[in-house]
C-alpha cells in the first residue's frame, strides 16, 4: 500500500496536470474561435474578388458599348450630313412653273450701296 505522502504527491501531480490541460483546452477552443473567424473572412474575400472579376467584366463591356455607341454617334451624324446635302440638291434642281428654280440671297440696301 501506498503511504498518505505518496497519494499526496500524486494528487497534486495529478491536479497540476489538470490545470495544464484545461489551460491546454482554453487554448484550443480561442484557436478554434481564431480559426472559424479565419475561414469566414476567407470566404469574404472569395466572394469580393468575385465582384471584382464581375465589375472588372462590366468595365471592360461599358467601355466597348461606349466605343461602339461614339462609333454609331459618329455614322449617324455622316448621314445626316449627307441627307441635308441630298434635300439641298433637291431643292436646288426643283423647278418652278417650269423654270429650273434659283436660290435667293436677301442682301441688305447697305451692301449694294
Amino acid at each position: 500500500m501506498q503511504s498518505t505522502d505518496s497519494l499526496r504527491e500524486l494528487n497534486a501531480k495529478l491536479l497540476a496536470e489538470i490545470a495544464e490541460l484545461r489551460k491546454e483546452n482554453a487554448e484550443i477552443s480561442e484557436l478554434r474561435e481564431k480559426l472559424l473567424k479565419f475561414a469566414e473572412v476567407e470566404v469574404e474575400n472569395v466572394r469580393l474578388k468575385q465582384i471584382i472579376e464581375k465589375n472588372a467584366r462590366r468595365d471592360a463591356e461599358n467601355a466597348e458599348l461606349k466605343s461602339r455607341v461614339r462609333e454609331l454617334e459618329a455614322r449617324l451624324a455622316l448621314l445626316e450630313q449627307g441627307l441635308a446635302v441630298d434635300k439641298m440638291v433637291l431643292s436646288f434642281g426643283q423647278t418652278q412653273n417650269g423654270n429650273e428654280a434659283m436660290p435667293t440671297v436677301d442682301v441688305p440696301d447697305s451692301v449694294i450701296d
